[in-house]
């Protein structure tokens, strides 16, 4: 299989969120702000934020921001070790507002397959690139343009879509194996409630 050599920015836009207001947080509304929370590092996926009560925003912000399904989002602030590099994908469209802390990728399609993309963006090669560039403070930034400054190196695109295809249904799989191990403790919890009542 035959790679070729790119900077990110040549394959891929790069856009950061909006500069929220905090006067316009909201404990309720119909837009929630995306957040680093957002990202559940661990297992590279979306997850909803439940580490705060204000979450709901109720101020203005330019459509753009409104995020759709399917979108791919990447954090610019690393608040946990780990979380620059990390990918999530928006399941829901018209709920989410993106912050400036969140930068959401959009792939140049003649170049870039969507599914390839949200791996490839979390991948070590990607990860170790932006850790060394990530600014040093308390709580390390890193930025669009030292995003689009990462070098990869990619398959053609008949490949990728076959590689971010499968990649995919794996981890659908493992979620699905995730969601059922979740669940087991109140199976069987509930099975021992039903045993108890037929026993009586």
């Amino acid at each position: 299989m035959e790679l070729k050599k790119y900077k990110l920015g040549e394959i891929i836009n790069v856009a950061r969120g909006a500069s929220l207001s905090g006067e316009f947080y909201a404990t309720e509304g119909k837009y929630i702000r995306l957040t680093c929370g957002n990202f559940d590092y661990l297992n590279n996926c979306f997850k909803e934020n439940k580490s705060k009560d204000n979450l709901y925003y109720v101020g203005d912000f330019k459509p753009e921001f409104l995020m759709e399904e399917g979108d791919i989002i990447t954090p610019l602030t690393e608040q946990a070790i780990g979380l620059l590099g990390s990918t999530a994908i928006i399941p829901e469209s018209g709920k989410y507002v993106q912050s400036q802390d969140v930068a959401k990728i959009v792939c140049k399609e003649n170049l870039l397959d969507k599914d390839f993309a949200f791996y490839l963006i979390s991948s070590n090669v990607v990860k170790q690139q932006l850790s060394a560039a990530a600014q040093q403070t308390k709580i390390r930034h890193t930025s669009p343009d030292k995003i689009k400054d990462c070098i990869v190196w990619i398959p053609e695109l008949t490949e990728q879509k076959r590689m971010g295809k499968l990649l995919r249904t794996l981890d659908s799989k493992i979620e699905l194996n995730r969601a059922i191990n979740q669940n087991l403790p109140i199976l069987d919890r509930s099975l021992r409630e039903v045993g108890v009542r037929y026993a009586a």
